[in-house]
């Protein structure tokens, strides 16, 4: 069998297509509140991991990840910070006015949400921040 041929046989058909997507359309509108509810559940449950999943893309954007860096403890600070209700915050921030500090786990710590808007993005002095296991401080 050629090519030509092959590429004859196998063509979509814009009917079915057409078909197909209507029928997919269908299906999605008969099921929305449960998908809507399923999101809202999956969002619920992996909160940390989105709040790192949207800290490393800005890091990214900034080159700010080093190829050192262990992002799996970086990901397991997110998820403690979603847990507890706390923030994550960059001792030296990513984009401060006289110094720019890295997306990795010894440059992170947890803060209440009132102390790290007060800190914004500004290097402060702080008392030692508690020991994450597996980071070296």
């Amino acid at each position: 069998m050629t090519l030509k041929m092959m590429n004859e046989r196998y063509r979509p058909d814009p009917s079915k297509q057409a078909q197909q997507a209507k029928l997919y359309a269908e299906w999605l509108a008969d099921h929305e509140d449960e998908l809507a509810e399923r999101n809202s559940e999956l969002e619920r449950a992996n909160q940390g991991k989105n709040a790192a999943y949207a800290a490393k893309h800005r890091a990214k954007l900034l080159n700010a990840i080093p190829t050192w860096a262990d992002l799996s403890l970086v990901e397991r600070l997110y998820t403690e910070a979603a847990a507890s209700g706390m923030h994550v915050d960059h001792i030296y921030p990513l984009q401060g006015e006289t110094v720019c500090g890295l997306h990795v786990a010894n440059n992170l710590r947890l803060l209440t949400p009132l102390e790290n808007l007060k800190k914004g993005n500004r290097v402060q002095d702080m008392p030692d921040a508690p020991a994450i296991e597996g980071v070296k401080q």
